[in-house]
Parts: structure tokens; C-alpha cells; sequence
């Protein structure tokens, strides 16, 4: 069999130029493939940097690594040779062209590749490489998520503050705050919930403003995870008030009004009032005014 396979493919050479026609199409498939997975990353991280729901790009990144950077270039050659197979002009050329579509079809589904568990990962070293695996970490497994409190004490601010930001975004928080009568919570009774709540609160005392602003919005924008935080209201309101009397309020104000924009608090209400009648940008005015009317 393998005999008369071989002959086949060498007069798909011979005949009409169907063989480099075929193989040209492969290539082109995989390499195609390739570039398509690369921009749908880039979409999908965009997306959410717009504002789509957090998680996609996590779960896509997860399924390219346990076996779609394998199973999406197959796919690709596999619609080339398909798109190739109506210039076979003999049996041969489409017996050929045929095993070639159906092992490149149907093999990606009898694929199991497993990625290595995130828990085996040597730390990181480097800021960028700490800065990356909190992304990473943020929406695999609970286990990855509490992996980010000891990075949420690392020495440098700027990963201090991602890391902050990622203990109140993340698939622990995103599974409790949108679980539903039908889809209750997997991971309410996770000890992971209460490390993040410890840390948040713990991170209300930081000495870098922006990790404080992140961390009290975190804990107020996710109130069936950490319960009511007063103390969280607290520090936004005198993040406004900070801010309300300097030219360039910068990111803090905006992070503070957000939340203020979410569940009420007559504090938080008050300096969101406070703030609107005192910057002098007209934008974080007209957008203090609407959170401190929020009841």
C-alpha cells in the first residue's frame, strides 16, 4: 500500500504540475494559519482593553498552548487542499489530495497536548517577566490567582500596582461576582477568596496612591466576594479629595469615580460632589457630577 501511495505522489509531479501546485497550498495554509491566530490574540487583547469581558484572551492563550498552535496550521492546510482539490485532473492526483484533506482534518481532533501546570513555573525574574505572569496567572486556576498576592508585595511599585489590580480581576472574583441560579459559583468556599480579601485590605495602607486607589476600588467594585469595605469608601473619598485641588488629577481620580459610579456611599458621593465643583477639567467634572448623584 505504502508502495502504490509513494507512486502516487511522485506523479503528482509528473503530471500537470498539480504536486507543487498542492504543496504550495500547504505551506501557504500553515503559514496563513499562523498569522490569523496571531491578529485573533491581538483582537481579543484589544477587545478587552476597550472594555469586553475580561478572560478571553486567557483562554485563548490556554488553548493555543495545550495543543491549537498544532491543531490551527492543520486546519489551515487542510482548507488549502480542499480549496486545491477541484485541479486534480485524475485519480491519482485526488486520492492524494483526498488523504492529505482528511488526515489534516480529522487529526487535530485526535490531538491531546497538555501544557505544563502553570504551579511548575520557575518565578519570575525580570519586572517585564512578573508583569506577564500576572496576566497569565490572573485568569487559569485559583492556584495561579493566589501566586499574585506575593507578587502584589514585590519592591517595585508598578508591579505592585498590576498585581493589585489583577487581586480584584481575576477568575476567583469573575466566577463569584456573575454566578447566577443556574450557574452558581465554583470557588465561594476557595481559601484563595479570602487571601485576596486579606491582601486587598492590607494594601489599603500602601504608601504608593495608585495601589491604594486600585486596591479600595477592587474591593468596592466586587462586593459579594469581599463583603461591604467601608475602609474602602474611606480611602476613595480622600483620593478625591487629594485630587480635587491639583491641575492634573491623573488616573487615581478617574479610578476613585468609577467606583463611586458603582454601589453608593455617602462618603464616597459627598467627595465625588466635592471633587466635581473643584477641578478644573471638564470631563472628570461632568463625570464626578453623575457619581455623586448615584443612589
Amino acid at each position: 500500500m505504502e508502495v502504490h501511495f509513494g507512486r502516487h505522489v511522485r506523479r503528482l509531479f509528473r503530471e500537470g504540475g498539480y504536486g507543487p501546485r498542492l504543496f504550495a497550498a500547504l505551506a501557504l495554509g500553515f503559514v496563513s494559519s499562523l498569522f490569523a491566530a496571531t491578529v485573533a490574540g491581538w483582537t481579543l487583547a484589544a477587545a478587552e482593553r476597550l472594555g469586553a469581558p475580561a478572560g478571553a484572551t486567557a483562554a485563548y492563550r490556554d488553548w493555543l498552548a495545550t495543543g491549537g498552535w498544532l491543531k490551527l496550521p492543520m486546519w489551515g492546510a487542510a482548507i488549502a487542499t480542499l480549496v486545491t482539490l477541484p485541479r486534480a485532473v485524475n485519480l491519482p492526483q485526488r486520492l492524494v489530495s483526498g488523504w492529505f484533506l482528511l488526515e489534516l482534518g480529522v487529526m487535530p481532533f485526535l490531538l491531546h497536548t497538555q501544557a505544563p501546570p502553570p504551579s511548575a513555573e520557575p518565578a519570575p525574574v525580570t519586572v517585564r517577566e512578573r508583569l506577564r505572569a500576572i496576566l497569565r496567572w490572573s485568569y487559569h486556576t485559583p492556584g495561579t490567582v493566589a501566586r499574585i498576592v506575593t507578587l502584589s508585595r514585590d519592591r517595585d511599585p508598578m508591579v505592585r500596582e498590576q498585581a493589585v489590580v489583577a487581586l480584584g480581576l481575576n477568575v476567583v472574583v469573575s466566577d463569584i461576582e456573575h454566578a447566577s441560579v443556574t450557574r452558581p459559583s465554583r470557588f465561594a468556599a476557595s481559601p484563595v477568596r479570602d487571601s485576596l480579601r486579606v491582601r486587598l485590605f492590607e494594601c489599603l495602607g500602601e504608601p504608593v496612591e495608585r495601589v491604594r486607589a486600585e486596591a479600595a476600588r477592587a474591593l468596592w467594585n466586587a462586593p459579594l466576594t469581599f463583603g461591604r469595605a467601608p475602609a474602602a469608601a474611606e480611602t476613595l473619598a480622600a483620593v478625591l479629595d487629594r485630587a480635587a485641588g491639583s491641575p492634573q488629577p491623573g488616573r487615581v481620580a478617574w479610578l476613585a469615580l468609577d467606583a463611586a459610579a458603582g454601589a453608593p456611599a455617602p462618603e464616597l458621593q459627598a467627595a465625588a460632589g466635592r471633587f466635581a465643583r473643584a477641578t478644573p477639567d471638564p470631563e472628570l467634572a461632568r463625570y464626578a457630577r453623575l457619581a455623586a448623584a448615584n443612589r
